[in-house]
């Protein structure tokens, strides 16, 4: 058995990019998240009938992420996104929003914070995070209280992300880590946690 602290050191690299098949493949669920607009009841025939409308999603990690096209893929699942590369999520937050999509940094120093943030704005969540990071005591410690708002979605295989290298995004083949979808307040049905 291997232990990683026998492991060499290794370098984080955030110049990674998320590909379309990585929100196609939660399609469904962000589509679950549609919000109630109106309620409307027919007397005569005693029935409700319910106005739905897709959510209004923040990508909320576009800071400096010129050549990412998270924005795009999931406007082509048919969601109003809200993306702004100029925006600090710790700092600041869009007018009208009802989810937040994204995949965050993966170096601590900026994942900590932004997972407190979200969890802090207390409003409906979606990030894709190393597996490994459901392990770790700041992970237990941020979603302390909040077990029951907390769902992971786990793929069946991982995520190759696209990879800037000399200004060019590249995709990758066999990424070195395994991702989920971690989800706050998403309220999925049990067949939506294990995607393929």
């Amino acid at each position: 058995m291997a232990n990683l602290k026998d492991s060499p050191n290794f370098q984080v690299y955030d110049d990674y990019y998320t590909p379309k098949s990585a929100w196609e493949r939660v399609g469904k669920s962000i589509r679950k998240q549609e919000i109630l607009v109106d309620k409307v009841v027919d007397n005569e025939n005693k029935a409700e009938c319910f106005i739905h409308r897709p959510p209004k999603v923040w990508e909320a990690c576009m800071l400096g992420a010129d050549l990412s096209k998270s924005d795009q893929y999931l406007t082509e699942l048919g969601c109003e996104v809200i993306a702004d590369r100029t925006m600090n999520c710790l700092e600041q937050q869009p007018e009208d929003w009802d989810i937040i999509i994204t995949n965050i940094p993966f170096d601590k120093t900026k994942k900590i914070p932004i997972l407190e943030r979200f969890v802090e704005l207390d409003k409906p969540f979606m990030v894709i995070m190393n597996s490994m990071n459901t392990f770790t005591k700041y992970f237990h410690r941020i979603f302390k209280g909040k077990e029951k708002d907390l769902q992971i979605i786990t793929p069946s295989k991982k995520i190759n992300f696209d990879k800037l290298e000399n200004g060019v995004l590249r995709p990758t083949k066999n990424c070195s880590f395994y991702s989920v979808y971690v989800c706050y307040k998403f309220n999925l049905p049990p067949d939506h946690l294990w995607i393929d």
